[in-house]
Parts: structure tokens; C-alpha cells; sequence
């Protein structure tokens, strides 16, 4: 999986008219079990901060607008993606998630997954609750977005 995340090759979709890329974890749910060491799971968090940290530098300069967004989610790590926004008014209203299905509320100031885990990055790092109600579940988990927020 780590070395799969190294072979991400961001960009490919630039000119297609899409309004985002978007890179999932390249493996199977292993890497949120129980038994996964969480030394494990802090090196495929700074795996996945590094392969945002080289999207950011790997932009083509002929490139319009252009964000690179990392999120981890926890607990459910294989939900986590890289995504390159093209379209800059899909990404101004990306994070406003106040309907009956979906809500993200700011995770308190001072808090900090990267601090939590011992990561070290230059990336900026946003953090939010997230509540998911269906007809007949309730999912509650953490998004951490990092990098060009």
C-alpha cells in the first residue's frame, strides 16, 4: 500500500473538463483494523501527507486554478483521499456541509491529529466532525484536511 501511494500520478486529468481528481487508498480495508499497529497507521498518515506534499509541487505552472487537498478520516483511514480541485467554485463550497444528511462542524482550535500522531508537515491542517444520519444509521467520525485550504 505505502509504495502504491508513492506511484500516484497526479495531473493526468487536468484538461478534461472535470472539476477535481481524486486518489483513494490503493488497498483493501486492512489498514483500519483492530489489529493494524498504530505505528502503521501514523506511517500511511505521513505517506499520504507526503504523496499531498508532492501533488503541490509536482503543479504544472501553465495550470489555472489549481488546490491540493489531503483528508484523513478517523477512525475509517481506507475512506481517506488526495484531490486535486480545477474548478474553483466546486472548491469554495466543498466544505459547507450543513444539510439533513451531512454535517461538518470545526473540531475545536488547539486540537490536532498531526500533534496526536507525532507528524511533522508544513501543511496546513483543518479539522472537522462529521455526523452522516440515514433512514436508519448514524456514522460520527473526524475529517483532517491538509494543504492548500
Amino acid at each position: 500500500m505505502l509504495r502504491n501511494i508513492e506511484s500516484f500520478v497526479p495531473y493526468e486529468h487536468r484538461n478534461t473538463g472535470r472539476e477535481y481528481e481524486c486518489f483513494k487508498v490503493p488497498s483493501d480495508m486492512f489498514i483500519e483494523y483492530p489489529k493494524t499497529s498504530s505505528e502503521i497507521k501514523t506511517e500511511f498518515c505521513r505517506k499520504w501527507l507526503k504523496a499531498a506534499e508532492r501533488f503541490i509541487e509536482q503543479r504544472p505552472e501553465d495550470i489555472g486554478f489549481c488546490k491540493v487537498v489531503a483528508v484523513i478520516c478517523m477512525p475509517n483511514l481506507w475512506c481517506s483521499e488526495i484531490t486535486i480541485f480545477y474548478d474553483e467554485n466546486y472548491y469554495s463550497t466543498f466544505f459547507d456541509r450543513h444539510n439533513s444528511y451531512q454535517t461538518w462542524t470545526p473540531i475545536q482550535e488547539g486540537r490536532s491529529l498531526l500533534a496526536e500522531r507525532n507528524i511533522v508537515s508544513a501543511l496546513s491542517e483543518r479539522g472537522y466532525r462529521e455526523v452522516i444520519v440515514d433512514e436508519d444509521y448514524t456514522y460520527e467520525g473526524e475529517l483532517w484536511f491538509y494543504g492548500e485550504l
